[in-house]
């Protein structure tokens, strides 16, 4: 408990008193095998990405440059694994985003899975396609070290979260997160939005996994203030005010800057980014809960409380 304690305030206080950007957000690839339905990435112009040799010198320059963490992106980030293995190499600490449909091959010990499934096998192959949530559950269990799962709450999965974390916490993993479909600004995506006052109903669902789950449920009551729309979302829902865009650095495929993991044209007005909401759980006021959250996820070996009504198996 002392080691973790001592490990979560050190965090803290590098992330809160840091001057620059201490992490880089990196589109590795501008592939993917998948077209997803919400997916904000396809309704982007994508610019050629960097070479292996090319790639690599970007990843060095950025960790010469002061960053220390790497999250990667793409496309789909799996579909170019020495890139990715590098990174682990390179950085103290590694996140990559997959569709999980491919192979979640050992990073090392500085990096860490985040598999992004959109809900129940139906529910998440209406979105994702056939058979793409069989593949990912298969590769869950197959990681060497278990993965943490993301949900992107939106209208076409908001009524089987429950569902989807029970049956998520019977498997080998290290824990779920949750964000809110985020738009952008130039196309109409109402079929996907869950409009701002709805989210309330829904924010209060997730504090019930937590307290019934316990930390696997990566969502603290801290978390929820940000999202609530009488508690601190106005104080962060525009580009100038977002809190991330202070620590994190982000880039195209081609080592150019975009402004935001959602590309230029997000629509922070309505963002449910769980970055940003982490983020703030953590430190606006400090929370020690949501601090070993964000802990969690730059030390893969850092673990989650095992809660004993946790199902099991199925069970």
């Amino acid at each position: 408990m002392i080691l973790d304690l001592s490990k979560t305030l050190l965090l803290a206080t590098w992330l809160l008193f840091r001057r620059r950007p201490g992490a880089a957000a990196i589109d590795i690839t501008n592939r993917c095998n998948l077209r997803c339905r919400h997916c904000y990435w396809w309704a982007q112009d994508h610019p050629r990405q960097l070479d292996d040799d090319e790639m690599l010198q970007f990843l060095y320059y950025l960790r010469a440059h002061g960053m220390w963490a790497a999250i990667l992106y793409g496309g789909e980030p799996a579909m170019r694994m020495g890139v990715c293995k590098a990174a682990a190499r390179i950085f103290d600490s590694v996140l990559a985003f997959t569709n999980g449909t491919l192979p979640l091959e050992d990073l090392g010990p500085r990096g860490q899975w985040i598999v992004s499934l959109d809900g129940p096998r139906e529910i998440n192959d209406g979105i994702r396609g056939r058979g793409t949530f069989d593949r990912a559950v298969s590769n869950i269990a197959q990681a060497t070290r278990p993965p943490v799962v993301h949900i992107t709450i939106s209208r076409l999965n908001e009524g089987s979260i429950e569902t989807f974390v029970q049956e998520m916490l019977c498997l080998p993993i290290k824990g779920i997160g949750f964000s809110f479909f985020t738009p952008n600004r130039t196309q109409g995506q109402d079929e996907f939005l869950i409009p701002i006052d709805e989210r309330d109903s829904i924010v209060q669902r997730l504090l019930k996994l937590r307290q019934r789950f316990g930390e696997r449920v990566g969502f603290t009551k801290a978390i929820a203030r940000q999202l609530l729309v009488n508690g601190a979302f106005k104080a962060w829902n525009s580009y100038e005010k977002c809190p991330v865009s202070k620590v994190l650095k982000c880039y195209r495929s081609d080592g150019t800057t975009k402004m935001c993991t959602y590309g230029d044209d997000a629509d922070c007005s309505k963002c449910g980014c769980a970055a940003v909401t982490a983020f703030r759980g953590a430190f606006y006021p400090p929370n020690y809960e949501t601090m070993r959250l964000i802990l969690g996820l730059f030390l893969p070996g850092f673990n989650p409380r095992i809660n004993s009504r946790e199902p099991r198996n199925g069970n």
